[in-house]
């Protein structure tokens, strides 16, 4: 920022400068005439706006590029995009997140990578065959960049993270409306339409933390199905092969193994969401309901503007999540994401159980590749940390571990085809209580008027029934008199029920 503050206005800014800076910045969108009479030199000096023309000039072309393009979304998906393409390649790196790691930037698969991972998938097809009772997929396995991944998956995540989207931006808006208002001694109006104006901003603001969140995935994913979430567009299964490679050498895993270990669970995953459609369309719906029910700590983001520099957009882009959004959730909220990751773990210990059963006595490193995804589980790539507290919903499942035990057990007294038919209906799948062998609710008390009266079963209940069949025991049982009422079948010489005789 210069030190030699121009003159021209009442504050020693160029106050023709700072008009040209607030309608380049905003695209146009405040009308010269909403700008007449405004103190312009005090607002720029509250909003730590540089002196000099040529650095508002610089500032309002960033600003420019940081708005252009949101058209009707809650996000800027132009700039999302391109936050997440340059992150994807390792050219973009948000302050305080670990620089990238693995291969640099985003190369293409070559075709060795190519014909080495479709082979795996091919071995993997045939040992999953005979252990699943659904169809497997029959598709070419696609091998990606991080690029085409990101192409292929926007489309899901952008439907998945609108709906919260839409309310944080709001949200947004009116807490810097709403700062701005109270700069100065008295409130000062703001140019043309404040609430649209900062609801945009609080869009572009979103749409660089969900760019870089899933910018940095697809540099960490192995596949469209490691978040138990069908990301693709059409259920193929897909392989990232820089990720596959970088899995590999960092591990140090037995390289020919890992392949069909991976393609095995991108088969398994997509076999189980081709054949129960409903699946993917509950939890993305899942996810979706629980956004729109998210209500934000409205303090603390207020807190969080208040230390805004609105000439720097860098430093706005920089913004860390957990320090922009605080996330209050409901008792209801707690519920439906309590549902969600029961139902990913179900998935995810599902893809784990059949390829296990698959793979089990055939591959090399097996229970060590296992365990390297369960240690990615229970601690959280940076980028799922930051995709979950950016949208308040945790992807990674949980439970798995009951969940495969439930599983075992599935398969142990039901079979293939048992196992396979609990995905038939959401409520033939275990609530997370049956997962963790929590009591689901109290039972009735003794005295209790809807309390039902006890029964008691025989001990060998088949052999009183082939009693029953057989007619032992008739002669004790009572029987009509024929007249309407019953004769003496306990032997004590009176009617069973006398009164039921008409008179």
């Amino acid at each position: 920022m210069s030190e030699n503050p121009m003159s021209g206005g009442p504050g020693g800014m160029d106050e023709e400068a700072l008009k040209r800076f607030l309608q380049e910045a905003f695209g146009g969108a405040i009308p010269e005439e909403a700008l007449e009479g405004l103190d312009l030199s005090a607002l720029a000096q509250q909003a730590n706006l540089p002196q000099d023309p040529a650095q508002l000039r610089a500032a309002a072309a960033q600003m420019q590029h940081m708005f252009s393009g949101q058209g009707e979304g809650s996000v800027n998906w132009t700039l999302a995009e391109d936050v997440a393409r340059r992150t994807a390649a390792g050219q973009a790196q948000l302050p305080g997140v670990p620089a990238p790691s693995g291969t640099p930037g985003d190369p293409s698969p070559t075709d060795a990578q190519t014909a080495q991972l479709r082979e795996a998938a091919q071995v993997a097809r045939l040992w999953l065959d005979p252990v699943l009772a659904i169809d497997v997929a029959t598709q070419e396995l696609g091998v990606l960049s991080r690029g085409t991944w990101l192409y292929r998956t926007l489309p899901r995540w952008k439907s998945t993270v609108e709906p919260v989207a839409k309310y944080m931006a709001g949200a947004i808006g009116e807490a810097i409306a709403a700062q701005l208002g109270q700069m100065g001694e008295s409130p000062m109006p703001i140019p043309g339409d404040p609430a649209a104006m900062m609801e945009r901003f609080g869009g572009t603001m979103f749409g660089v933390q969900f760019g870089h969140a899933i910018g940095s995935l697809a540099r960490e994913v192995s596949g469209t199905t490691d978040l138990s979430l069908p990301l693709g567009p059409d259920g193929a299964p897909a392989l990232v092969a820089a990720n596959v490679e970088d899995l590999i050498s960092s591990q140090q895993l037995d390289a020919p193994a890992a392949r069909i270990f991976l393609a095995a669970r991108e088969i398994a995953h997509a076999a189980l969401f081709a054949a129960h459609p409903w699946l993917g369309k509950a939890l993305f719906s899942a996810i979706e309901d629980y956004a729109r029910g998210i209500t934000l700590d409205l303090d603390a983001l207020d807190e969080m503007v208040r230390g805004l520099d609105l000439s720097d957009p860098e430093a706005l882009q920089a913004r860390r999540p957990e320090d922009m959004f605080v996330f209050t959730r409901r008792a209801a909220q707690e519920r439906a994401l309590e549902e969600l990751a029961t139902t990913l773990a179900l998935v995810e210990a599902w893809v784990d159980h059949v390829t296990t059963k698959a793979l089990e006595g055939k591959l090399p490193q097996l229970e060590a590749m296992r365990e390297v995804l369960r240690r990615r589980r229970a601690t959280g790539s940076p980028a799922e940390e930051m995709l979950a507290r950016t949208v308040g919903i945790e992807l990674r499942p949980r439970r798995v571990r009951e969940a495969l035990a439930w599983w075992d057990s599935v398969l142990a007294t039901e079979g293939e085809a048992g196992r396979e038919a609990k995905w038939e209906h959401p409520d033939l799948l275990p609530s997370a209580e049956v997962l963790s062998g929590r009591p689901q609710a109290p039972r009735p008390e003794a005295g209790d008027d809807e309390s039902l009266p006890e029964v008691e079963i025989p001990t060998d209940f088949d052999a009183e029934l082939q009693k029953l069949l057989a007619g032992e025991g008739q002669e004790d049982a009572p029987r009509e008199d024929g007249q309407g009422g019953l004769r003496d079948g306990d032997g004590d010489g009176e009617d069973d029920d006398p009164g039921d005789r008409p008179a």
